[in-house]
């Protein structure tokens, strides 16, 4: 089964702009997910055709399993 950490921020404009992590480590915590997200806007790494990103939106795990037909 894959997995991937999926975060949304809102940027400037007000527009959600996505940031996603393949094979996130297991056992993540809320707390671990927000303190990540809450840095990376501190430190203004991201640039996005809206302007920065100013505020945590959401984040979720996804998981997916493949079933190969052929």
């Amino acid at each position: 089964m894959a997995k991937k950490l999926v975060m949304i921020f809102k940027n400037a404009e007000g527009k959600s702009s996505t940031l996603t992590v393949e094979e996130p480590k297991a056992g993540l915590t809320d707390a671990e997910v927000r303190t990540v997200m809450d840095a990376i806007i501190a430190q203004n790494v991201f640039n996005t055709n809206g302007g920065d990103l100013v505020t945590v939106k959401s984040a979720e795990i996804i998981s997916t399993t493949e079933e190969i037909l052929i």
